[in-house]
């Protein structure tokens, strides 16, 4: 008996607590939007592509942030409708030396990997886009658009090392 009085002695004190509380008031908040039918298709070209940076000689990387040649790449979008602009974000492994690059991944090939150099992504004025981090703005038109980048090799630490320099990078778009 002495423990059922000891469980309940607390359940007293909290019922006299539980109808402190009081209404104050109430408010109302309206929320309005628009669901958008999709804004464009991604061209099946687009969807799974592979770049050919091209051989690239360790030579030609003799400081950090050292470039390869730039090569350029296209994101096609068909049948836009509904959106005037649109923002792409890439993503993937960073590179450990510079968080803002793609870091080099061994695909399966089962070879030596390249070292101290990370993948690039630029927009077609030669403006780097940070890894995980928005493109500016893309103006869209009714229809087709092609989005323009460019993607090169950049030196991360020294020295770089020859090898497999394969990176894998995913894209994801924000429409306005």
């Amino acid at each position: 008996m002495k423990r059922v009085v000891l469980l309940l002695l607390p359940l007293c004190l909290l019922s006299g607590t539980s109808r402190a509380d009081t209404q104050i008031g109430t408010w109302n908040m309206t929320i309005n939007g628009t669901v958008l039918p999709s804004s464009c298709d991604v061209d099946a070209d687009s969807q799974n592509q592979t770049v050919q940076l091209g051989k690239i000689s360790s030579s030609v990387f003799s400081s950090v942030g050292a470039t390869s040649p730039n090569t350029p790449v296209s994101i096609k979008l068909t049948g836009c409708t509904n959106a005037t602009g649109v923002k792409v974000t890439f993503s993937g492994n960073a590179d450990a030396d510079n968080p803002q690059l793609l870091a080099l991944s061994d695909t399966g090939g089962g070879g030596t990997l390249a070292t101290g150099v990370g993948v690039e992504v630029m927009n077609s004025d030669n403006t780097a886009i940070p890894l995980n981090s928005p493109s500016p703005q893309f103006t869209l038109k009714d229809g087709d658009n092609t989005l323009s980048f460019l993607l090169h090799y950049k030196a991360t630490k020294m020295p770089v090392t020859g090898g497999s320099a394969t990176a894998v990078v995913y894209f994801d778009m924000s429409y306005q």
